[in-house]
């Protein structure tokens, strides 16, 4: 464990220390952090989608695990949505991108390196499935939503044309084209989507660290610990109960790694739209760092399971 803890986990939480420790010397402002985020939303991300979804061998997914999977999501999310609305009083698009925060982790960056260390391909592969099925299906219908949001004064129109020429989007649409069809991309294009797509989740690490060192208050309030609490927590035996049900009772070994997914921290991509889309940072990225602290324990005994 001590080993994977090393090569995985302290680089990925270094990186946002490092872009923490530079917006606290001044070498970078919020400005720089607001770019590297249009950047990554931009640019990033849909190479990202298109690369990701033309590697994905969809026929060998477990649909049944796909399936418990996505109800425990659905459930996070729902809760995070009610509790940040309806309790503690928030807008509805604050309130949606921390129902992502809860539902989505950081498992490109954070889980599957670490499922690399200590698993086979089998069970990284599961890994992949829920990749896969977050991007076309959670961070897809969010994208959606927060259009239709940040449009909801404008005409028909508008909103259609920015949920269309939606990069993220566009880079989903290609690359379940390109799986799809069982495309064979030239080696060349998928070398230069692996290096852009690859930079994603770093910079938005980096830029999170910019973020959080401008904040004059990061202490965990109610609503901090409870989303927090329901995403290292909840989710996990959540996720647990929701698939040994749908197995019979026995959940199956080779899916072990899905607690992994589970147990992980938020991921940063509710970070990247709130960045983008105008949206309050302030209880969003608190949550992204108290569950990127909390799941040095909570992954390290998934793992184990």
């Amino acid at each position: 464990m001590l080993n994977y803890l090393g090569t995985a986990v302290f680089p990925i939480f270094a990186i946002g220390a490092f872009g923490f420790l530079l917006g606290k010397m001044r070498t970078f402002d919020v400005a720089a952090a607001f770019s590297i985020n249009k950047f990554v939303m931009f640019v990033c991300m849909p190479a990202l989608c298109i690369e990701f979804l033309a590697l994905a061998h969809v026929e060998s997914f477990d649909f049944l695990l796909l399936f418990g999977y996505f109800l425990s999501e659905v459930i996070l999310f729902s809760l995070g949505v009610f509790i940040s609305k309806y309790i503690f009083r928030l807008l509805n698009s604050e309130a949606l991108l921390i129902g992502l925060a809860l539902a989505l982790t950081n498992h490109v960056l954070f889980v599957l390196p670490i499922a690399d260390e200590l698993f086979e391909e089998a069970k990284t592969l599961t890994i992949i499935s829920i990749i896969t099925m977050d991007g076309l299906v959670i961070f897809s219908l969010t994208l959606i939503a927060m259009d239709i949001l940040s449009n909801s004064d404008q005409p028909l129109s508008v909103t259609i044309k920015a949920i269309f020429t939606n990069p993220p989007l566009v880079g989903i649409v290609i690359g379940l084209v390109v799986s799809l069809n069982n495309l064979e991309l030239p080696r060349g294009i998928m070398f230069f989507l692996e290096k852009l797509g690859g930079t994603a989740t770093p910079a938005l690490l980096f830029s999170l660290g910019i973020m959080l060192s401008y904040q004059k208050k990061i202490t965990p309030t109610k609503l901090i610990v409870s989303m927090s609490s329901l995403k290292l927590i909840i989710h996990p035996l959540l996720a647990w109960l929701i698939i040994t049900l749908l197995f019979g009772g026995h959940y199956p070994e080779i899916h072990s790694t899905a607690l992994m997914v589970a147990a992980a921290p938020s991921g940063v991509m509710a970070y990247m739209l709130a960045v983008n889309y105008n949206v309050s940072v302030d209880r969003i990225s608190p949550i992204i760092l108290y569950t990127s602290i909390g799941s040095l324990i909570t992954v390290s005994m998934a793992a184990t399971m």
